[in-house]
């Protein structure tokens, strides 16, 4: 009935699976967990190989890294059942009846698409990963009432449930080969044919925090793939908030100016962004200003 689909990098899916497969041994469904890294070739197979021990449940370590949208295709194709579970291998599910809400909601309404919601833990982090509690807390832990608002825009890659058929019609863009917006431009897809995203009170949290360090670089890499997408077409500027503003700036001729700015101002924005005190402002102005230095490029 159901398969598990985990991409991971360098991270320990272990925990996540093991409690998966409890929750699924108190189910009468037939199901799979299927986890393959990403050509990391990190010390953290050797943990992940131990999903090989259990029931129902594979990992396999990919020899190259083909980026996010990549393996996301790739474990659909392997995978058995009619309906996919797309879960990060950095998160836990929120309660124990997790799975079932899932079988539930394919009971019950045959869809097409779920998306079951992100949580972050209540407790702060230390100081050199405020940056991503700071940003999940604010950004993606959004309840269910909100999301229902719009259902295309509140989607992410990390907790969400589609049918086999769907993705495979409708799969990852893989020339995105960098981190970020590829779960955005799934979304975007699914919109332009009319296939509905059902909002699901089902989160998980978000465990594995990046760095501010590396979450910046990865923010960096993710402005440089919605930049692409803009000017190859793919997508336009009323789909995505970076992007409106950043037409705003350019029907306004300032990009010249922010670029500048940007560039003077970078390190100071940093210095925020790194900081125990994080300002979400400061992190919106360095994605418009870095889009524009690239535009100026």
């Amino acid at each position: 009935m159901l398969s598990v689909l985990i991409p991971t990098y360098a991270y320990s899916a272990l925990p996540l699976v093991k409690n998966l497969q409890e929750q699924f041994s108190n189910l009468n469904i037939s199901y799979e967990i299927l986890c393959f890294d990403n050509g990391s070739k990190s010390k953290t197979d050797l943990e992940n190989q131990k999903i090989n021990d259990l029931e129902n449940c594979q990992f396999k370590a990919l020899e190259n890294n083909g980026g996010r949208s990549k393996i996301r295709n790739t474990l659909a194709e392997e995978a058995k059942y009619d309906y996919l579970l797309f879960l990060d291998a950095d998160v836990l599910p929120v309660s124990n009846q997790f799975v079932k809400n899932y079988c539930t909601a394919i009971q019950n309404y045959k869809p097409q698409v779920v998306f079951g919601g992100l949580k972050y833990q209540d407790e702060k982090p230390q100081k050199n990963k405020m940056l991503r509690w700071v940003f999940g807390k604010s950004r993606e832990e959004i309840s269910l009432k909100i999301r229902n608002k719009n259902p295309s825009f509140y989607f992410t890659s990390a907790n969400f449930l589609i049918a086999k058929n769907t993705i495979q019609k409708h799969p990852f863009n893989e020339e995105l080969t960098k981190y970020g917006y590829e779960d955005a431009l799934l979304a975007l897809e699914l919109k332009k044919y009319k296939i509905e995203i059902l909002q699901l009170d089902n989160p998980v949290y978000h465990l594995g925090l990046d760095e501010n360090s590396v979450f910046v670089d990865k923010t960096e890499k993710a402005v440089e793939n919605i930049y692409f997408l803009h000017q190859t077409k793919v997508v336009d500027c009323k789909s995505n908030r970076l992007l409106l503003s950043f037409y705003w700036v350019k029907i306004l001729q300032l990009g010249g100016i922010i670029s500048f700015i940007f560039k003077k101002c970078k390190e100071r924005f940093k210095a925020n962004l790194l900081s125990s005190n994080p300002s979400l402002f400061i992190y919106d102005c360095y994605k418009l200003g870095y889009i524009c230095s690239l535009d100026k490029k």
